[in-house]
């Protein structure tokens, strides 16, 4: 990866194994203290693919997930894969934030929006 944005460090990444071209990256602001959080048993490259940090403000800590899961992709996996992910991060005095691309539409009311709407809610 040549990518170099002023002020910030790379603190995670996952690459696709299997496929070309594609993954998740999060870069960090150089002045916060971060530690990376070792997610790969959880991506597989046609389902999901996320990479996650752990920033230490103050008391309490903040998981910082970057999620893709390609448009075509297992949403059973998905969703199983995420929740495990929840599990193992999660604690009282910790909060999560997730950002990319989940490929679920929110314009209609599927199952899948269901499924993700009430794993979220957990």
């Amino acid at each position: 990866m040549n990518t170099f944005i002023e002020g910030y460090i790379l603190g995670t990444k996952y690459c696709r194994k299997n496929r070309k071209q594609g993954g998740v990256t999060i870069f960090v602001h150089e002045t916060l203290s971060y530690s990376n959080i070792d997610l790969d048993k959880f991506c597989n490259d046609h389902d999901f693919e996320v990479c996650a940090v752990k920033l230490q403000i103050s008391f309490s800590s903040i998981y910082v997930l970057c999620v893709y899961r390609p448009p075509n992709g297992n949403v059973s996996y998905f969703l199983n894969s995420l929740e495990l992910i929840f599990n193992q991060l999660y604690t009282n005095s910790s909060d999560i934030i997730i950002c990319g691309d989940i490929n679920i539409n929110y314009l209609d009311n599927t199952n899948n929006k269901r499924q993700l709407d009430a794993l979220l809610a957990t």
